[in-house]
């Protein structure tokens, strides 16, 4: 009898199949929201459930044993990315607050908190390389202006991920969940408090004077005061330092204001040093009003009357909007309100 001949069986070629990450995309939600349907869990809208599956049928998918399994697993971290050097966390009062108060709701829910910064483009790209490699479940953005067309946001838009914006920072039109304060009513009685007061002449200092926030501040003080203002005087960042340099500016330009509105709490701060700085009053030769209710409003000397907004509960609602998402429940804009808040700088 011959030899039989034996060989070893080739092995099989792996196929790449479709993944959760494809149906994620094709219905346009997140990670966990596709496991949330193929595993009949709850917290998923009938609508939303519909796109899932409408999705699996699409793109063919086959949720097996293992993909269920992996599909599970969370890194049980949120990363917290701010659109700013690190040193504003030491600069601005706001930063500090929404880290320690997100750092706080997260714990609570037993999830940790990632902090990034992604001021330039070598950091943003390290973000968005993070981001990409999954190490965190949802992603709180925070930045202090508008950004514009920023690759950052573009990517985060993109991706299947929780995603929730601090405030309105970029003037085109996005698909991601906004956390942020209606700065109008506050402005506006703001603005009615320096017409009550009988000042004649006021002018404004505004960081990113070209960008929508402090546009809506201005626009909505300036309706409250009925008329126009004497002058609008720029200043570089939201820095104590910038609002001094605008303040000797507009002393320099011998405009014969009587009041000054300033868009956040530490570029009147830093009026107040300006004025001081000249031998001049506050309020008695010239008023100053803020922006914040930040801690820089009660230790400023005279303390600033502001506008009040309400930044811890801002930094909770994004940690509400982000988990939920995570648990599969699409995020949505949230807007809370201001109010004025009268002391003695006007």
């Amino acid at each position: 009898m011959a030899d039989q001949e034996y060989s070893r069986p080739r092995p099989r070629r792996r196929r790449e199949g479709i993944t959760i990450q494809d149906v994620a995309d094709v219905a346009g939600v997140s990670i966990g929201t596709v496991s949330r349907v193929l595993n009949d869990r709850n917290w998923v809208s009938p609508a939303t459930r519909e796109k899932v599956m409408d999705a699996v049928r699409k793109t063919g998918f086959t949720a097996n044993a293992r993909a269920r399994a992996l599909v599970m697993q969370r890194t049980s971290s949120v990363a917290l990315v701010l659109g700013a050097a690190p040193t504003a966390l030491f600069e601005d009062p706001n930063y500090a607050l929404i880290l320690q108060e997100a750092s706080r709701e997260l714990a609570a829910a037993n999830y940790s908190l990632v902090f990034l910064t992604a001021a330039d483009a070598a950091e943003r790209d390290r973000v968005a390389a993070f981001i990409r490699a999954g190490h965190v479940d949802g992603v709180m953005f925070v930045s202090p202006a508008e950004s514009g067309h920023d690759p950052l946001l573009d990517l985060l838009e993109s991706r299947a991920l929780p995603v929730v914006v601090c405030g309105n920072p970029f003037a085109e039109a996005r698909r991601l969940a906004l956390v942020r304060t209606d700065d109008a009513p506050g402005c506006e009685a703001l603005g009615r408090h320096f017409r009550d007061q009988g000042y004649r002449r006021t002018a404004a200092i505004a960081a990113y004077p070209d960008t929508l926030g402090p546009q809506q501040r201005i626009e909505a003080f300036t309706r409250g005061l009925g008329r126009d203002l004497a002058h609008l005087q720029p200043a570089s960042q939201y820095s104590q330092a910038d609002g001094y340099a605008a303040m000797a500016a507009l002393l320099d330009g011998d405009l014969g204001i009587d009041s000054v509105f300033a868009t956040s709490d530490l570029l009147a701060a830093g009026a107040i040093d300006a004025l001081r700085a000249r031998g001049l009053e506050v309020p008695g030769d010239i008023a100053v009003a803020g922006f914040d209710d930040s801690a820089v409003a009660t230790r400023s000397a005279p303390a600033l009357t502001t506008v009040h907004q309400p930044v811890a509960a801002v930094a909770q609602a994004m940690v509400r909007e982000v988990l939920q998402a995570i648990d599969g429940t699409e995020a949505t804009t949230r807007v809370l309100p201001t109010e004025l808040i009268i002391r003695e700088s006007a």
